[in-house]
């Protein structure tokens, strides 16, 4: 890639990031569904994820919205059934109720999880912010952080400070090997299963691809992940 073309694919995958946070932790706003079924924020997101059955998952979303079958409403009772109001079809969105087991086999709150991402969000410079109070291993919160991360790895590129732009890269790296790869997908699924509405339903989905895409192209290029890479391969060599 040059250094162009580097540039727009970190500032997109920064923008998927940021969309994902927004509809998992703010949820469906009019803006919101407008800019997803417009035709302009179809072919953003074709441009970013130019994959078949996504695209026609989307077009399913803006034919039930444009005929009345998908409403704002619609929407936000979906995303609070799903990620506010304990129920049958509640979906913890913390990253600890997935990865801390207890004794009785389920996950808790406030786990080391929550502990050690509220850590790198301060190493980061990051604070609690004012617009919504989550606990720190939220998803979207989690989600959040990446799409920061991108953005100032875009920051350092533009700025021609490949050092800086590299560090952010390598975090974005050790973040989603420590943090979102080992639970999102499993939430993901859990959501297109559950969601009652095309959009959760396809937002399910395409997160879901979205994050096997990450793994297998941009955490594990050597191209992109130098630092990474080379601290991977120490590791295993027991460096």
């Amino acid at each position: 890639m040059t250094d162009a073309e580097q540039i727009q694919w970190e500032e997109a995958r920064s923008a998927v990031y940021g969309f994902f946070s927004q509809a998992f932790i703010r949820g469906p706003s009019q803006q919101f569904l407008k800019a997803l079924i417009s035709d302009e924020g179809t072919a953003n997101l074709r441009e970013i994820f130019p994959d078949a059955a996504y695209q026609q998952e989307l077009a399913q979303v803006r034919l039930d919205a444009r005929e009345g079958r998908l409403t704002l409403e619609e929407a936000v009772l979906d995303f609070e059934a799903l990620f506010r109001v304990p129920g049958s079809r509640y979906l913890s969105p913390y990253e600890s109720v997935y990865r801390s087991k207890t004794a009785s086999g389920w996950g808790c709150l406030c786990g080391p999880e929550a502990m050690a991402v509220e850590r790198l969000y301060l190493k980061a410079g990051l604070g609690p912010s004012d617009e919504f109070a989550e606990l720190p291993d939220h998803v979207g919160v989690e989600l959040e952080f990446m799409a920061v991360l991108g953005l100032k790895a875009v920051e350092a590129m533009q700025a021609g400070d490949a050092t800086t732009a590299r560090d952010y890269r390598h975090q974005q790296y050790c973040f989603f090997v420590e943090h979102l790869g080992p639970w999102v997908r499993l939430l993901a699924e859990r959501l297109t299963s559950l969601a009652q509405t095309s959009l959760y339903r396809f937002l399910g989905n395409f997160l879901n691809q979205f994050l096997a895409l990450e793994g297998k192209l941009n955490f594990r290029s050597e191209d992109l992940y130098p630092v990474a890479k080379a601290a991977d391969a120490s590791l295993a060599q027991g460096a």
